[in-house]
Formats: C-alpha cells, structure tokens, sequence
C-alpha cells in the first residue's frame, strides 16, 4: 500500500488572550477542538517591557500569574529541566485524579501523558517546556487522547520521534496530530559549516532512502537549518499524516523571545498543552 503524504496546514499568530497565543491542532484539514496548544507572549507592547516575562521554570510567580490568567491551574502544570536531549518524560494522567501538584521533571526536554479515551485522565494535566529560538513541537492522538509537547533545538532534534513511543503511537502514527510552533526560521537560522554538515549528515536527504518524504524542503538552506522542515521530515517519514506548521519567526517577529535577537538576557516563552476552553478559530 502507497503511504499516503502529509497534509500540511500554515497558520500565522495572530488571536491572543492575556498575552498568550493558543491554536488548535487540526485533523484533515479542520481543527480539533477541546485540547488547546498555547504559547506565552515573549514581549507585551501594553505594560512592562517583559510583561508575559521569562517563563524559566525558577520564575515560579510569574509562571503561575500566567497560567492562571490563562485558565490553566498551575498546581497540575508539569515542567521539565531541559538540556537540549532527546528526552521524553511520561506523565501518568492518572495521579491527577487526586488533584496532585505539578513538579518539574529532571533530564527532559519533552513530557507526554497518555490517556485511555479522548477525554480520560489526561483531562487534568497540563504539560509545558520552555522555547525561544528552539522549536516547539504539539502532538496528539486523535484516538486515545495522549498529547505532548518537546522542546527541539538542533541538539535535540529525533526528540519528536521519542515522544510518538512516549505516546504509545508508532503502532498507529496516522492517528497523531502536530503542531510545529514558531521558532527561528529557516532563512534566519546561521550557523557554522561544521554544524551544517552534521546536521545535513543526520536529517538531510542523504541520509535517507531517495522516497522520504520533505514536507517543508530541505533542512540545510544556503548557510541556515530549518528545524521546522526536519522536524516536519521526521514526522512525516514516521508516519504522522497530520502536520501544522506556525510561520512566524522568532527572529523577525519582536513578540516572541529569540535569543539570537535578545542576546544573552533573552526570554523564555512557556509551550503549554492540556484541556482548556482557550481555542481560537484562525
């Protein structure tokens, strides 16, 4: 049997609310409604210059004031100390049933949680990671309901492949849903020829069989990555038929944190993914 190809959705940021960004998934061609994929807003035009702030996870005041503006209950928020892996954490939706308080888990850079049913326990977890020029990755299972979200910097990227396990779906990878967030584009991203070549070397068309699928093109684009068009490349070959793909730019778009904008003392946006009310048309 043929493998179908991917279906792609673009889509611009554009709706807030209480400076956040929050979008659907979108499954054949029409969005999801009932799990939100948000995004907190890197600079605020309207108050302090870091108004949303830097959402590292050791700003936990600021962290929580935004999750409660957004309707998200901190207590069942769980983080993670990233560092650039490829790791997933599994969060087991059923501890919530209890109202737990959320915790940061070490040595990841993704979380995932697993339900049994599109609206069993996973109904009181939110799950997040912190981005800036790193691309943030949504995923969820139409079926069973498991969602996640990973942090995939040019270190990390394969992390997307791990959290399909973590989400019990390489059996059935058709039934998965994924949001590619803004991140630094594809034309903005330089980086030395050492990390071209490697990068080209791991992801690259070369590095697969000449049928593998490039949704977004090339991953080496003159002397710049494009982590949106590996990540969609990974997704695509590991069976995901359902791609969305944000196309600002952290770079270019001052709303968003860019470390290679800010420098140094560069924002950290919060990925956050659960149940909420929250979801925008576009």
């Amino acid at each position: 049997m043929k493998k179908k190809t991917a279906v792609l959705h673009s889509f611009f940021l554009s709706d807030m609310h209480d400076d956040a960004f929050f979008f659907p998934f979108f499954f054949d061609g029409k969005p999801v409604s009932g799990l939100s994929c948000g995004l907190s807003r890197g600079i605020s035009c309207t108050l302090s210059a870091r108004n949303a702030g830097n959402m590292d996870v050791r700003e936990t005041g600021r962290r929580n004031a935004f999750l409660q503006k957004a309707g998200v209950d901190p207590a069942k928020t769980f983080a993670c100390s990233q560092t650039h892996s490829q790791n997933v954490a599994v969060v087991d939706g059923r501890v919530a049933d209890g109202g737990h308080s959320g915790g940061i888990l070490c040595d990841a850079d993704g979380l995932a949680s697993y339900a049994s049913g599109a609206s069993g326990a996973a109904d009181n977890v939110w799950l997040s990671v912190t981005v800036a020029d790193c691309l943030p990755v949504y995923m969820l299972n139409v079926e069973t309901g498991a969602f996640s979200v990973v942090h995939s910097g040019w270190k990390g990227t394969g992390i997307v492949l791990n959290a399909l396990k973590s989400m019990n779906a390489e059996a059935h990878p058709e039934t998965v849903s994924a949001v590619l967030g803004p991140c630094i584009c594809g034309d903005c991203y330089r980086v030395d020829e050492e990390r071209r070549r490697v990068f080209d070397a791991q992801f690259g068309r070369e590095a697969h069989s000449p049928s593998a699928e490039y949704p977004l093109g090339n991953v080496v684009k003159g002397d710049c990555l494009d982590l949106k068009a590996a990540n969609a490349a990974l997704l695509a070959n590991a069976g995901v038929r359902n791609i969305a793909y944000c196309e600002n730019c952290t770079f270019t778009d001052e709303r968003l944190g860019s470390f290679r904008r800010e420098g140094n003392n560069f924002t950290k946006m919060m990925a956050v993914i659960g149940r909420s009310c929250h979801v925008h048309a576009l």
